[in-house]
Formats: structure tokens, sequence, C-alpha cells
């Protein structure tokens, strides 16, 4: 066998490799899309693709709120103060916590999956620590909007909430 025919059968394997690979991806896929494995509450940046399969789903917060955006802004406010009353209750000080935050909320308003980033002049806080919080948070809270369809917003957050 010449290098030139074992360079050439290479060539055509490639291919049958690649199509193999891919294959073995919905293969192992076959529990659902990737978004429906997203966790509960994550840090911005990381489950890259999943996150990008998730954002299309929803809806903005401002379409829930028919485009009312005095009533999505009081809302995302009097959350945001509930936040802080249930870290109060907890505990959990979110003074000086700045972040970017990612909601995203089922039709009846509850909490599917908070995404998070802390911006760099945010207090250091210890992030398994947040993360864990704002799970509890998710499970507690349910916002006041329904909608025909899932919604989300994102958006920086700064505590104390004025």
């Amino acid at each position: 066998m010449t290098a030139k025919t074992i360079f050439f059968a290479f060539l055509c394997s490639l291919p049958v490799m690649f199509l193999g690979q891919v294959n073995g991806q919905n293969s192992s896929n076959v529990s659902g899309p990737a978004y429906l494995a997203m966790p509960k509450v994550f840090k911005l940046g990381e489950n890259g693709q999943q996150y990008e399969n998730l954002m299309p789903r929803y809806q903005s917060l401002l379409e829930a709120c028919g485009g009312d955006m005095r009533l999505a802004h009081g809302k995302l406010h009097d959350m945001m103060e509930e936040m802080e009353v249930f870290a109060d209750s907890l505990g959990y000080d979110l003074n000086g916590i700045k972040a970017w935050m990612h909601f995203f909320w089922k039709e009846d308003g509850s909490i599917e999956h908070i995404g998070f980033y802390l911006k760099p002049n945010s207090r250091n806080v210890d992030t398994a620590r947040l993360g864990a919080f704002l799970k509890k948070f998710s499970q507690h809270y349910q916002l006041p909007v329904t909608a025909d369809a899932k919604y989300s917003h994102y958006s920086t957050f700064s505590f104390p909430v004025f």
C-alpha cells in the first residue's frame, strides 16, 4: 500500500468517523433536549450551549406584562425586595452584592432557572453559598405575573434595593 492510498483511505473514513460522533452525541441525548438538564441555579458562562438553547424558549418579562414597562419594573423591584426579606430570614447578607442575573419563569410565575455572575465591583462572596441561597429563593418565590408562555429577564441587580 502506498502512502497515497493510505492517505486517500484516511480521507474517505473521516465522514464516517464524524457521523459516528454526531450519532453518538444524539443517542446519548435520548432523554431530551440539553436545555432540560439545565440546573435550577447556575453561573453565567457555564453550561454555555444549554443556556443558548434555553433563551429562545422564553418571551421577555416586558412581553409577559403586556408591554407595560412600569408594571414589569415594579414586579422586578418587588421581587428583589422579597429576596432581601427572604435573605434576612435565613441570616444571609445580600448587602454589597452586585450581579448580572438572568431569571427564567414558568407561565405561572414560578422560577424555573436563575443564572448569575458577580460584577467586578461586587462585595466578594462565596458563589456556591450565593447559588444555594438563590436556589432556596427560587423554591420559595413566585412572581405575580401569569402569561401564556414562559418568560425571562436579564439585568444587573444590586443590594440593598432602594
